[in-house]
């Protein structure tokens, strides 16, 4: 009976295991808008993933108006849909041998008409992922 028991609570945590996603391990950094600029320029983001969540964690977005959150993280063309209007900052990407791009991180910073911050989300791409 006790067999029985751990193999079906052994059983059950192997699955959750198995239907777990990739879990991203990466180590903070204190938000540095200096740092996080001068990544731009030169379109290199190696510290960006590391500043992203203090980042989110001490600023509100919500409410900012575009021109704020330019300064806070840069320029970046404001892109429009027939029925939205959002701003992608690149935070990292990672490439294969190839030139394709095999997995990236954006933020984006969803607008109103009045190009003022309603929502933002962190999108992951990965060219792994089905």
């Amino acid at each position: 009976m006790k067999f029985k028991r751990t193999s079906v609570l052994l059983f059950m945590i192997l699955t959750l295991c198995a239907c777990q996603k990739k879990v991203e391990c990466v180590t903070k950094m204190k938000f540095d808008k200096s740092l996080w600029l001068k990544n731009q320029k030169r379109d290199c983001y190696r510290d960006r993933e590391k500043m992203l969540y203090d980042f989110l964690d001490t600023h509100k977005i919500k409410g900012l108006k575009y021109s704020e959150i330019e300064k806070l993280l840069g320029s970046e063309k404001i892109e429009t849909t027939s029925h939205s209007k959002y701003i992608i900052y690149t935070v990292t990407t990672k490439k294969d041998s190839t030139i394709d791009q095999k997995y990236s991180k954006e933020l984006i910073i969803f607008l109103d008409r009045d190009s003022i911050a309603q929502s933002y989300m962190v999108s992951l791409r990965d060219k792994n992922d089905k």
